[in-house]
């Protein structure tokens, strides 16, 4: 199993956004992650946006090598968020608050085929 671990100044990540508008915006999100985000309360935009930015740049860790972010997209599921690439659905934890946003993703190790026996 592999694991990435990010963490994310929210103020910081809120002064990229401002400095770059919707350019970055669309560079580094999917149109359903802006949409979640969207649709909360403003004070929470910027979290819920640097909170998925944590698990990319996570994921990217926890898989050895860098993909581009519109490749990943993290969105709300009925058990928590999932974290979804190439067709296929990852572990991710996020947490935020105004100060920081963090994730954690899990890649689990590929099914190891069985010993013949004897």
């Amino acid at each position: 199993m592999r694991v990435g671990i990010d963490i994310v100044e929210v103020p910081r990540f809120r002064a990229l956004l401002e400095r770059h508008g919707e350019r970055a915006l669309l560079r580094l999100f999917t149109a359903q992650e802006l949409a979640y985000a969207q649709r909360a309360r403003p004070e929470l935009r910027v979290q819920r946006l640097a909170a998925r930015f944590a698990a990319k740049e996570a994921f990217c860790k926890a898989l050895g090598r860098a993909v581009p972010f519109r490749e990943i997209e993290v969105l709300p599921g009925k058990n928590g968020p999932r974290l979804l690439w190439r067709g296929r659905e990852f572990p991710v934890s996020l947490t935020h608050t105004a100060a920081v946003a963090a994730a954690v993703v899990l890649i689990p190790s590929p099914a190891r085929e069985a010993a013949p026996a004897g």
